[in-house]
C-alpha cells in the first residue's frame, strides 16, 4: 500500500468548507433585506442568489475532494502574493475615495499583478490600465455610483 493512497484532497475538501461556510453566513445576512422577485428585485435577491451560487460551487469542491487521492506534497507559502493582496485591500479601502475610482483600481490591480512571478512589470500595468477602464465602463457610466473618476488627492484644476 502506498503513503498517499486513500488520502483524500484535505485541500478541497477545506476550501469547499470554507466556501460553504461563507455561503451561509452571506445568506444569512440577506435574509434580513426584502428579497423581492426576480422582476422587481430587493436589496436581498443577489446577495442571496450569490451566496446559493457560492455554497453549490463549494459542495461541488467537497465532492471533488473525496473522488481525488492527493499525495502529500510540501510546498511553500506565497508570502510576497499574500502580502500584495492585503497591501492592495488596504489602498482600496483606505484611498479609494480619495484618489477616485480609475487611479484606486489602477494602483490595486497593478499592485495584485505584480503578485504573480508570471507577470512582467508590462504586463501589469497592462493588466491595470485594462481593468481601471473597464471599471470605469461598468461602475461610473453603467451603474452611475457616486465614488469619485478622481478623486480630491488628484483634482485636476
Amino acid at each position: 500500500m502506498h503513503a498517499s493512497e486513500g488520502v483524500k484532497s484535505r485541500r478541497d475538501l477545506l476550501a469547499g468548507l470554507i466556501f460553504v461556510l461563507i455561503a451561509l453566513a452571506f445568506g444569512w445576512e440577506a435574509t434580513n433585506y426584502e428579497l423581492g422577485r426576480a422582476v422587481r428585485m430587493g436589496p436581498g435577491f443577489i446577495p442571496l442568489t450569490l451566496a446559493i451560487i457560492l455554497a453549490i460551487l463549494g459542495i461541488l469542491v467537497i465532492i471533488a475532494g473525496f473522488r481525488k487521492d492527493e499525495t502529500v506534497e510540501r510546498t511553500p507559502i506565497p508570502w510576497k502574493g499574500i502580502a500584495l493582496i492585503l497591501l492592495a485591500l488596504a489602498i482600496f479601502g483606505e484611498f479609494g475615495a480619495a484618489l477616485g475610482l480609475v487611479p484606486v483600481v489602477f494602483v490595486g490591480t497593478a499592485i495584485v499583478a505584480f503578485a504573480s512571478a508570471k507577470n512582467s512589470a508590462a504586463s501589469s500595468l497592462l493588466i491595470a490600465l485594462s481593468m481601471s477602464a473597464l471599471c470605469w465602463l461598468v461602475f461610473k457610466i453603467g451603474l452611475g455610483i457616486t465614488l469619485p473618476t478622481f478623486g480630491p488627492l488628484l483634482s485636476f484644476g
